[in-house]
C-alpha cells in the first residue's frame, strides 16, 4: 500500500517540477521574472531596447555604452502569485510570496569607443504552494490530503563590454555563470490509516556557463536593438528586437515595440511589448508597458501584462520604483484535480532600487 501511496506522491511531485509558474505552467524552466531591477521592470522586462542602464549587461550589452560615466545600479522587490480555478469541488485560490527583483550592476568608461560592465540578478522563480482535500464522496468528511511546495530560483552573473566601431552601432557581448537551485516536496496525509502518511523531496541544482550578444543602433530620433541570451539546462534561449522612436530632439518622450522569442525553434514562445518613457523634467522620469504573453508549449497559454514606473533623480542619485501585473490563462490540469479547466494565475511585481553615479 506504502509503495502505491508513493508512487502517487511522486507523480504530484513531478508535474511540480515540470511546471513551476503555478502548478501546470506551460513553460518548463519556471517563472521568468520580467525586468531585472525597477528600470526594466517598469518598461515591462524589455531586453533588445531601452534608455540606457548598467544592468543592460544581463539583457543587450551593446546598451550600456549609452550610459554616462561610471555609474552603480542595484534593486529588491517581492513577488505575489495567485493561481484560480474552479472544478466540481468548488473555487479555489493558492497564494504565495517569492523573492523578485534581486540585482545590482556596474559600468565603467574604459575609452571613447569603450564601455566595461559586470552584474549580477535574480533572473526567474520556481516557487508553488497548494494543497488538496479529497473527500468521502457520501459523507464528505475529508479523507486525505496532498500538499505540494517548491522554492528556488536562478541566477546570473555576467561581465562584458560594449564598443562603438562606427558613430551608427553599438555591439556588445558578455559571459558569465547562471546558478540556482529548486526544492520539491511532496506530503500526503491519510486521515484514516495515518500509518500511511509519507513525504518525497526531490530537487535540482545548476551552475553553468552562459552569454549574451547584443547591437544597438542609434539614429537622431530613434534607436533600433537586437539581442540574444543562450540556454542551459532550467533556462531557455532567447532572442529579442526592437525599436524606439524619440519625441524630438530633447527625447523627453519616446515610444517604443519589441518582440522577444523564446525557445526559439523549439517552443517559439512569444513576448510582445509596447514601452513608453516620458521625463517631463531633469529629475522626474514616468515609464509604462504593455505586454503581450503567447506560449506554445505542450500546454497553450496566452496573458497579458502591464508595467508602470518611475525615477526621481536627486543629485547623482537617481531612485526608482516599478510595479507589475501580469495574468495567465490555460486549460489544462490543475493541482487538485485532473481534468482540465481554466486556470488563471497572477503575478504581481514590486521593484525598488537606485541608480548612482559614480
Amino acid at each position: 500500500m506504502k509503495t502505491v501511496l508513493l508512487s502517487v506522491i511522486i507523480l504530484l511531485v513531478i508535474p511540480g517540477v515540470t511546471f513551476a509558474f503555478g502548478y501546470a505552467d506551460a513553460n518548463s524552466n519556471g517563472t521568468s521574472i520580467p525586468g531585472y531591477n525597477a528600470v526594466t521592470l517598469g518598461l515591462g522586462g524589455a531586453r533588445a531596447i531601452g534608455f540606457g542602464d548598467a544592468l543592460s549587461i544581463l539583457t543587450n550589452p551593446a546598451d550600456i555604452y549609452r550610459v554616462p560615466g561610471t555609474t552603480f545600479g542595484m534593486a529588491i522587490g517581492p513577488a505575489v502569485i495567485t493561481e484560480s480555478f474552479e472544478d466540481t469541488t468548488g473555487f479555489h485560490d493558492y497564494n504565495w510570496i517569492a523573492l523578485a527583483n534581486l540585482s545590482a550592476a556596474i559600468k565603467f568608461q574604459a575609452g571613447r569607443k569603450l564601455a566595461l560592465g559586470a552584474g549580477i540578478a535574480r533572473i526567474s522563480d520556481f516557487s508553488f504552494e497548494g494543497i488538496y482535500y479529497d473527500r468521502d464522496a457520501i459523507s464528505g468528511i475529508i479523507i486525505e490530503n496532498f500538499e505540494l511546495v517548491s522554492r528556488g530560483g536562478l541566477y546570473e552573473s555576467a561581465a562584458g563590454f560594449s564598443w562603438q566601431p562606427e558613430n551608427w552601432i553599438n555591439v556588445g557581448l558578455s559571459g558569465g555563470l547562471r546558478f540556482g537551485e529548486a526544492s520539491y516536496d511532496s506530503t500526503y496525509e491519510d486521515r484514516v490509516e495515518p500509518e500511511n502518511d509519507t513525504t518525497v523531496s526531490i530537487g535540482w541544482n545548476e551552475s553553468d556557463f552562459c552569454w549574451h550578444a547584443g547591437i544597438m543602433i542609434p539614429l537622431n530620433l530613434s534607436s533600433i536593438g537586437i539581442s540574444w541570451a543562450s540556454a542551459t539546462d532550467h533556462y531557455d534561449a532567447r532572442i529579442a528586437a526592437g525599436g524606439i522612436l524619440y519625441a524630438g530632439e530633447s527625447k523627453q518622450g519616446a515610444i517604443g515595440i519589441e518582440v522577444e522569442i523564446i525557445d526559439p525553434g523549439d517552443a517559439n514562445n512569444l513576448d510582445a511589448r509596447i514601452i513608453g518613457q516620458v521625463k517631463p523634467s531633469n529629475s522626474l522620469t514616468f515609464r509604462g508597458a504593455l505586454s503581450f504573453i503567447d506560449r506554445n508549449d505542450d500546454i497553450e497559454s496566452q496573458g497579458i501584462g502591464v508595467s508602470v514606473g518611475t525615477g526621481i533623480a536627486l543629485g547623482k542619485i537617481t531612485l526608482n520604483g516599478a510595479f507589475a501585473l501580469s495574468t495567465i490563462t490555460r486549460e489544462s490540469s490543475a493541482f487538485s484535480i485532473w481534468e482540465p479547466v481554466d486556470i488563471k494565475v497572477s503575478q504581481s511585481l514590486l521593484s525598488f532600487g537606485l541608480n548612482w553615479n559614480l
